[in-house]
């Protein structure tokens, strides 16, 4: 009985030291490959980076450009990996983070979303790797640090300036958005930036609907307004360009023109590093 049980002991030790984890970093993705480019530089990080327990990294796209979550989870499957840490880069919590992507990974079954992704050419997950999904940022610390290195370094004098965060999120999950956006705004009034607004608006011509009342709330507070926006890789600038709101013409406005990446790469990496540990402390 006893050979027995050691023998037990034994094959259960070899499985477990044999078992391959995967740690896949899912984003967005976008039609614009130099939106892309920043996030899938982060896979080149993660081929750096030792973490005790993961036996192949990668970063997935959720839609636009490849590599698609499909295809990372068959390049896990090829590696016989055997579980996936699936990790969506995304700010907070989203329809994308919650939704859209648990069920690209056969994780969650919403016949709506099902569909919708469908209708939008979505490549599902079919496989029998277990697939566990991670946090969003938004719990990080990562977004009140970042923010508070772009706006300082735009500013010259806080007591005089003005500043208003722009966001683009899920209204369906205002709550979490509210307590980023206060965290920043409060983080921002610690380096003595007395007048901080903050808003999600929308994306192309509702951008510059949105943002227009914003900004001229901020001038009739403050002699210059610092615009910048929390976005992963965007910056508020070139989105006001689009717009057709320039900013060039008003040297009172100054518009940030850099995201969280490629900036506070860095700090997204110490993220995801942290993140996985934890969740392979958890097992």
């Amino acid at each position: 009985m006893k050979r027995l049980l050691l023998f037990a002991a034994t094959a259960l030790l070899c499985l477990s030291l044999q078992a391959r984890k995967a740690l896949v970093v899912i984003a967005h993705g976008s039609p614009s490959n130099n939106w892309n480019k920043e996030v899938l530089a982060l896979e080149g990080r993660l081929d750096r980076l030792a973490i005790p327990g993961i036996s192949y990294k990668r970063v997935a796209l959720m839609e636009f450009a490849q590599p698609n979550i499909a295809s990372v989870i068959r390049d896990c499957e090829k590696q016989q990996i055997d579980t996936v840490f699936a990790l969506p880069l995304f700010i907070s919590p989203s329809g994308h983070a919650e939704d859209d992507i648990p069920n690209l990974l056969g994780l969650k079954f919403d016949p709506a979303v099902h569909r919708e992704l469908a209708a939008e050419g979505a490549e599902f997950v079919h496989t029998q790797i277990r697939i566990v999904v991670g946090p969003t940022l938004i719990g990080s610390g990562v977004i009140e640090k970042a923010l508070s290195e772009r706006v300082k370094a735009l500013s010259f004098n806080p007591g005089e300036e003005a500043v208003v965060l722009l966001a683009h999120g899920d209204p369906d999950r205002i709550g979490f958005w509210n307590s980023l956006l206060d965290r920043c705004s409060e983080v921002l009034k610690t380096q003595g930036f007395d007048y901080v607004d903050c808003q999600l608006v929308g994306m192309g011509q509702n951008f510059a609907k949105d943002v227009k009342p914003l900004l001229a709330r901020a001038s009739k507070a403050k002699g210059k307004t610092i615009v910048q926006g929390i976005y992963l890789v965007s910056g508020v600038g070139s989105m006001a360009k689009m717009s057709g709101m320039g900013g060039a013409g008003n040297p009172n406005i100054i518009y940030g023109n850099a995201g969280i990446l490629p900036e506070s790469a860095d700090d997204v990496m110490a993220w995801i590093e942290k993140a996985t540990e934890e969740w392979l402390a958890a097992k």
